[in-house]
């Protein structure tokens, strides 16, 4: 329970732009496709937000989890 509220908290804290993507692939499982089309952006940009929400997390949670961005990403939805 502790865990997931660092996680929500980490996650509340990314820019918006990026928390959105952040949400919108972990939580909702949409594609990379399918935000780009949600947003409005780029396939490529979604990726590049979701690498910039990943670094992020990996920074602001690593240090408090014992954990790194592996941890946190998912490649499984494409």
């Amino acid at each position: 329970r502790e865990r997931a509220v660092l996680v929500q908290e980490a996650v509340a804290g990314l820019p918006q732009r990026v928390r959105e993507v952040v949400i919108l692939r972990e939580y909702q499982g949409l594609t990379f496709r399918e935000i780009g089309e949600v947003l409005g952006v780029a396939e490529g940009t979604v990726k590049w937000r979701m690498a910039e929400g990943l670094t992020a997390l990996a920074k602001r949670l690593g240090p408090r989890l014992g954990e790194g961005r592996r941890e946190l990403a998912t490649d499984e939805h494409g």
